[in-house]
């Protein structure tokens, strides 16, 4: 690990989503305009134990995770037209900017506290390192939307992992499988 849980200090944004048409054309885009990467893809997530505005959804979506220094760069692409917090997104701004995210050590708490500040939940669900996530609307005049990651080991090692592997990364091997990422975890649900 290089000190920093999710490549940031603790109680900082750690990343920045974008949700683009065609994943394979963002990381290129963004690999060759800024040296992001390598990427680290899952080609189907979604499904069980997701909700979207409080119901069960079953959309699908491909996500790419590479980091630029300390930021990770989030690209999303849906697999299908079904209800989410993504086809809401294009349909009121188009692709671009979708969300800041970050960790934090008491999921439940945070969310309570942007609820408190006028924030609805959009969407829920587990994440491959055995914690949650919530996105919630960015509140009247936010940009986008707000992803509060739960602060979990699996999890931290995971982001530890990518952002590793593009300290001093030549450029070679520019996408890879996530699972990649998740060598050498004890557990992963």
């Amino acid at each position: 690990m290089d000190g920093f849980p999710f490549g940031r200090p603790s109680d900082a944004i750690f990343q920045m989503a974008y949700y683009v048409p065609d994943i394979e054309a963002g990381m290129e885009w963004w690999t060759a305009q800024f040296g992001v990467g390598p990427w680290f893809v899952i080609d189907r997530i979604g499904g069980s134990g997701v909700t979207y505005r409080g119901r069960p959804a079953n959309a699908e979506f491909r996500i790419a995770l590479g980091y630029s220094g300390y930021l990770n760069i989030e690209l999303v692409q849906t697999l299908d037209d079904r209800p989410s917090i993504y086809k809401e997104a294009r349909e009121k701004r188009g692709y671009g900017f979708h969300h800041v995210a970050k960790a934090v050590p008491n999921l439940q708490e945070s969310v309570a506290a942007h609820r408190a500040l006028g924030c609805t939940v959009l969407h829920h669900s587990p994440t491959p390192g055995g914690g949650q996530v919530y996105i919630l609307d960015g509140g009247g005049d936010g940009p986008g939307m707000i992803e509060l990651v739960e602060d979990v080991p699996a999890t931290r090692e995971i982001f530890t992992a990518i952002r590793q592997a593009s300290v001093g990364w030549d450029g070679g091997n520019p996408r890879r499988d996530f699972a990649e990422a998740l060598t050498g975890l004890a557990t992963v649900d």
